[in-house]
């Protein structure tokens, strides 16, 4: 019998049980983690540097207390994203890790959930292990990056209990495109994306456009990709047909056609109409598509058509989109709205922030409101 059970040893888990020591050093709590190590998807985030929260986000002065206490230093860059000091995400798990050790938080690694159940109090099986805690957190993540450990168990374990799970979609990662784009692999352009439904605009970012040979990449289309969902009731065959992702090569410019009438005056003619101004690959399926027609080279340059056809799959994203509703939890103590001493924190939600920090922001909110209610 332990009091608190913490099943998911990411950055909610931690963050939850290291709170609820430190509010009540005299609860017993003890953290499950399948894999052999704790916070690998920590060590991995931010491309290792651990893009820790954000300026933006709201809660974060709370966060980097929460990290000093640890030892950790941070700086914000000139985007408002915050990284320890040194970049190196493998040291902030281990902050983690030498404060919930210093604290007396019990760890199991190794140790795979089975099933999960409350009588008078929660079972957790372990295979042929079974334990028993007066209070449970689920903090186990969603399925994005299958490989750190997240396969969707908080998901099963959330409806064993009679909760719904909102369907799960990964998001934050590159977008299919039906185009033929093995010409353009490899470049990368700054532009502005905008995905259009029904020929509406729902969505625009500028940033750095990465083409791959199956479509597009890079921080702006990552969060696109957040808005692209597929309806309901349809397949992946056509499911995203209504949709279209337009590339503005020149945010800055409201049309062209006087820059490249100039230019087809000074000589500039044929494919060194767009010399200097996009890359060559661009530019040459761009004077292909227009036919060397200036209205519609100065179109294409400000709206560059691509259909999506779907995103890169769970190995390759960053986040999922989808969860436990946020309805059926108190926001406040993470506390479930119908399983007494049942509680949710981290990707497990249905939350899904934009890059540059906000989810792990989320990680670490909720798991810090969990643990300190916990332990009360």
């Amino acid at each position: 019998m332990t009091d608190i059970c913490i099943v998911g040893g990411g950055a909610s888990g931690m963050a939850a049980a290291i709170c609820a020591k430190e509010e009540n050093p005299g609860r017993a709590v003890l953290l499950l983690e399948k894999k052999n190590q704790l916070g690998r998807k920590i060590a991995a985030t931010g491309n290792g540097r651990c893009n820790l929260s954000n300026q933006a986000c709201a809660g974060v002065s709370e966060t980097l207390d929460f990290f000093a206490g640890l030892g950790v230093l941070t700086r914000a860059d000139e985007t408002g994203r915050i990284y320890p000091y040194t970049e190196e995400a493998a040291a902030v798990r281990d902050a983690l890790e030498q404060k919930m050790e210093a604290l007396g938080v019990e760890v199991m690694t190794s140790a795979e959930v089975c099933r999960v159940e409350k009588n008078e109090t929660f079972s957790i099986e372990l295979g042929n292990r079974i334990l028993q805690a007066r209070k449970l957190l689920i903090a186990c993540g969603g399925k994005a990056g299958a490989a750190f450990g997240s396969t969707g168990d908080g998901f099963r374990f959330a409806k064993s209990f009679g909760h719904k799970v909102n369907k799960p979609v990964p998001v934050l990662t590159a977008v299919e495109v039906k185009e033929d784009m093995r010409k353009l692999s490899g470049i990368r352009a700054k532009a502005a994306v905008r995905l259009c439904h029904r020929g509406e605009p729902i969505f625009s970012e500028q940033g750095e456009v990465q083409f791959t040979a199956t479509g597009i990449s890079g921080i702006c289309v990552f969060n696109l990709s957040r808005f692209l969902l597929l309806p309901a009731g349809v397949s992946f065959a056509d499911g995203f047909d209504e949709y279209q992702i337009e590339i503005d090569f020149f945010p800055a410019y409201d049309t062209l056609v006087p820059l490249l009438e100039t230019r087809s005056a000074q000589g500039f003619t044929d494919e060194r109409l767009l010399q200097c101004l996009v890359r060559k690959p661009i530019a040459d399926m761009i004077w292909r598509s227009a036919k060397g027609d200036i209205i519609k080279t100065a179109a294409l340059l400000k709206a560059f058509p691509l259909s999506p056809c779907g995103v890169k799959g769970w190995d390759f994203a960053q986040v999922t989109k989808g969860g436990v509703p946020l309805c059926e939890v108190d926001a406040e103590t993470m506390e479930s709205k119908l399983v007494k001493d049942l509680y949710f924190a981290g990707e497990v939600l249905d939350y899904d922030g934009p890059c540059g920090g906000f989810n792990l922001q989320h990680a670490w909110t909720t798991g810090m409101r969990a643990g300190k209610e916990m332990a009360k």
